[in-house]
Order: structure tokens, then sequence, then C-alpha cells
């Protein structure tokens, strides 16, 4: 069931940005990056590493608005201080950013801000914590919904290719636990760079 849900997830992602992708002023590309993650509800939790792979796609009609699609793997959970325990996580997240870019079109260079809800799909889940709890993908919900606020630039390197970057804050709205004996969120910060090519 929760592999039907993430794919179905990927699929709605999907079908979202081939219809944008159908606009003008739309781009396209593959990202990468890393992320630091963890669990603070938890006691000792502490920032575990991971990383995002995944595409995104931006669109914008405005001079200084437009919207940004991702649809990326990410590596997530929480290390314990003093423990060898850990909690691994693996999502399929869909961020739906709106971006205020902070100067005109024609820019080589234009900052960004981004904000914006996301979901994430549970392909798997796995550890234990300073309890002595173990853990597995059962005991979490399938979905988490959250927020993210980023920061960034995309800076063209040639007619056809921009870089794009952003450093992002995000954090479940809800309990990712699937039982109120423990009320638990994500929280994450990290890097994404990414390479954009226009939709002709």
């Amino acid at each position: 069931m929760k592999k039907l849900l993430s794919i179905s997830g990927v699929l709605i992602a999907l079908i979202t940005v081939t219809n944008l992708a159908k606009a003008q002023d739309t781009s396209w590309g593959p990202m990468v990056g890393v992320n630091g993650s963890s669990i603070p509800d938890f006691p000792l939790s502490s920032n575990k590493t991971g990383v995002n792979l995944g595409a995104f796609l931006n669109h914008s009609k405005h001079e200084h608005l437009g919207l940004k699609v991702e649809v990326f793997y990410s590596q997530m959970g929480s290390n314990f201080n003093g423990f060898q325990d850990k909690i691994e996580m693996h999502y399929i997240q869909v961020p739906v950013y709106g971006v205020w870019y902070l100067n005109d079109k024609g820019n080589d260079f234009r900052p960004k801000i981004m904000l914006g809800p996301y979901l994430g799909f549970l392909a798997g889940a796995s550890g234990s914590n300073t309890s002595g709890n173990n853990f597995t993908e059962e005991n979490f919900k399938s979905i988490d919904f959250g927020g993210k606020a980023a920061a960034g630039f995309n800076w063209k390197l040639n007619p056809k290719m921009w870089l794009n970057t952003e450093f992002y804050f995000g954090g479940s709205f809800a309990n990712i636990y699937k039982t109120d004996i423990i009320n638990i969120k994500n929280q994450n910060v990290g890097l994404n760079l990414g390479l954009s090519f226009p939709v002709k």
C-alpha cells in the first residue's frame, strides 16, 4: 500500500510537471544535494547527513514571480548524541515552491526566495533510538506533509543552461508516527544544486 501511495504521488507530480512544461518560460533539469535531518522530539536527537537526488521544473511568466516543482529521493532520519543508534528514513519528496525573484528578467544572475508546502512519501525506514525501541517502515505514516523555505540563485552559464541553487529549511506539520504514543516530526536543512534547460 505504501509503495502504491509513493508511486501515485510521483505520478501526480509528473502530471503537474508535464502540464507546466507545455507553457512558455519553462525550464527543467536534474538536481543533487546534501541534507542534515533530525527528529527533534526524540531525546538526544542530532543531525544525520543524507543525500537528495531528483529533478525539478521552473515556470515563470511574470517579472518577479514564479513556480518551482521538485521530485526527488531524500535520505532522512536521525542520529543520537553519544549512541550508535540511528533512524534511517527514505522519502520521495515533492515540494511546490512559490518563487520571488529579487531582480528583473534578463539578468544573468537572479537571486530568489522560495516558500511552499511539500508531500513526502515514505519508501522505507529502519533503526532504533536511545530507549532501545526498534523501528521499521510499519511504525511510520506513509505520508509526511510539511513546509519549506529556501533562498538561492539562478545563474546563466550559457544561453541554454542555468545553474540553480537553493539552501532550504523544512519540517513536518503533523506527527509522522502512526500512534499518538509518540508525537514526532521530521526536520531538515539542505543544499541542492541543479542545471536547468529550456523547454521548447
